[in-house]
């Protein structure tokens, strides 16, 4: 294992040496920053404030001396200043502090719900579930995510906060859940006796009554819990916000500081998880396919193995392999921020730090920011390769 990490580094170092020199190559290449610009588009700037912006900006010197002046301050943990003067380094932590409360949150989330929906319709291949999973992971996989973002912000909360304040469940919502319980029941029921020589008679029935007993039961529950309560009437505040990743001024103790995080990541974190499920789900189903098609999954139902242990030991270990990858590469490429999910909710994360930094065609953030998402995703590549070896053992590290 040692070895390899060792032999790893030996090409993840020159790996991200060329990324260095390419990205510089890019930065240089964006233009003048706009604090410049501004300056020279002044009648009454003078030419000893342009030259101090360029000192400043560190563009006053040959690309070549630019560069190795930048990498050999980088390397040491010098990242220099940005457009308004503050240092770039603890800046660029408080925004990867950011990023990694909604990531971390959303990508487990993700990958469980995707893994197991992958599983469950590859099982229950064409059957009602693998049916609607398929539709929800096309339609989610589609959906732009700004599209999605500003669909969850509009209705997930500025038009729910209002009912949430004096909730109550009308004639036609109860109808509609109540009918849902039957379909779902009925369904259930279908899908669970399909290739099953004898059938009961009433299987529809008795799965539509436990549907309609499961819908009749949360009604109830939320009437006793919620229905009614108008402990938030008075309250101008609303439940879920659609903007910043936490209250401004706000001071409570810890619980209240974990429920505050938890009401400002939610919308942003349904987002992504929605997104990563659609991916995620259509990997795991087609890789578990393919997986319990194989000859060994086979030779191991001809012994007599039970199918929960083929599904487990030798179908799912193995499926998995294939999608480590791409969440791998997906967590490591989302560290530089959910761009678009950011600038939506107002989150000051690393999507928000590189909106910034372009706009003001800042180098030296641009250049910080380009670095670490390359070192990030090479860390996780590195990771990838590690579970590797856990998960399959023909998989040789040394």
């Amino acid at each position: 294992m040692f070895r390899f990490i060792v032999r790893r580094l030996f090409v993840v170092i020159p790996l991200l040496f060329a990324s260095s020199i390419l990205t510089f190559l890019l930065v240089t290449n964006i233009g003048t920053p706009k604090k410049i610009e501004d300056a020279i588009a002044r009648p009454n700037a003078s030419q000893q404030q342009i030259d101090s912006l360029r000192r400043q900006f560190g563009i006053d010197k040959p690309p070549l001396e630019r560069y190795t002046d930048w990498f050999s301050k980088f390397v040491k943990g010098d990242w220099g200043t940005n457009y308004s003067g503050a240092e770039i380094r603890p800046l660029m932590w408080q925004r990867i502090q950011v990023t990694l409360r909604l990531l971390i949150a959303a990508s487990i989330m993700s990958v469980v719900l995707g893994v197991l929906v992958g599983i469950i319709g590859a099982i229950r291949q064409y059957t009602a579930f693998d049916y609607f999973t398929t539709f929800l992971a096309f339609m989610f996989f589609s959906i732009p995510a700004a599209v999605l973002a500003g669909f969850l912000k509009e209705y997930g909360a500025i038009k729910l906060n209002p009912w949430l304040r004096e909730p109550s469940m009308g004639t036609g919502v109860t109808i509609v859940i109540a009918a849902f319980g039957l379909l779902a029941g009925f369904l259930i029921m279908r899908n669970r006796y399909k290739y099953e020589r004898v059938r009961p008679r009433n299987r529809y029935v008795v799965g539509a009554a436990a549907g309609l007993g499961l819908a009749a039961g949360a009604m109830l529950v939320f009437e006793m819990v919620w229905g009614g309560n108008t402990y938030r009437a008075g309250n101008p505040k609303p439940l879920i916000p659609t903007v910043g990743q936490t209250t401004p001024g706000f001071e409570g103790n810890f619980v209240e500081t974990v429920q505050d995080y938890f009401w400002h990541m939610l919308l942003p974190s349904t987002a992504l998880i929605l997104i990563g499920f659609a991916g995620y789900s259509r990997y795991m189903r087609a890789s578990m396919l393919d997986v319990m098609s194989s000859d060994y999954v086979r030779t191991a139902r001809a012994k007599g193995i039970s199918e929960a242990r083929v599904t487990l030991l030798h179908g799912v270990r193995n499926a998995l392999i294939p999608l480590i990858t791409i969440v791998a590469l997906d967590f490591g490429a989302l560290l530089s921020g959910a761009i678009i999910t950011e600038t939506i909710f107002g989150w000051s994360g690393m999507g928000r730090f590189f909106v910034e930094a372009l706009a003001e065609k800042d180098p030296r953030s641009l250049l910080a920011f380009v670095m670490i998402t390359a070192v990030s995703v090479v860390v996780f590549n590195l990771i990838a390769d590690i579970i590797y070896a856990q998960l399959d053992p023909r998989i040789r590290l040394d």
